[in-house]
C-alpha cells in the first residue's frame, strides 16, 4: 500500500499496536501511517507518534483537510523515493 489510515480504536488490537507491527517491516518512508480517533487529548495523541505514526486526526475532522493531509505525505514519500533513486550505488 501506499500509506495507511488506521482508526485508534478497533476490535482484538488496537490502531497503536498496529502501526507498531508495520514500522517493525516498513519505515516511515516507505509507509507513513496517519491515524484518525476520536481521542484527542495530548495522552493519546502522543501514543500514536509514539508508535510510528506520522500523523494524527482527530474526529471529526474535515475530509478537505484530511485529502490535504494524506497528499502532502504522498508528496513526502515520492520525494524520498525520487532522493533514493537519483543517489548512486556504491
Amino acid at each position: 500500500p501506499d500509506m495507511v489510515l488506521l482508526d485508534v480504536m478497533m476490535p482484538y488490537m488496537s490502531g497503536h499496536e498496529v502501526c507498531q507491527k508495520l514500522r517493525e517491516l516498513y519505515p516511515t518512508s516507505i509507509l507513513p501511517v496517519i491515524m484518525i480517533s476520536a481521542k484527542g487529548n495530548q495522552e493519546n495523541i502522543l501514543e500514536g507518534f509514539s508508535a510510528g505514526c506520522l500523523d494524527y486526526v482527530t474526529k471529526p475532522f474535515s475530509r478537505h483537510e484530511l485529502l490535504a493531509r494524506i497528499n502532502a505525505h504522498l508528496r513526502q514519500k515520492d520525494l524520498f523515493q525520487q532522493q533514493q533513486e537519483s543517489v548512486p550505488e556504491k
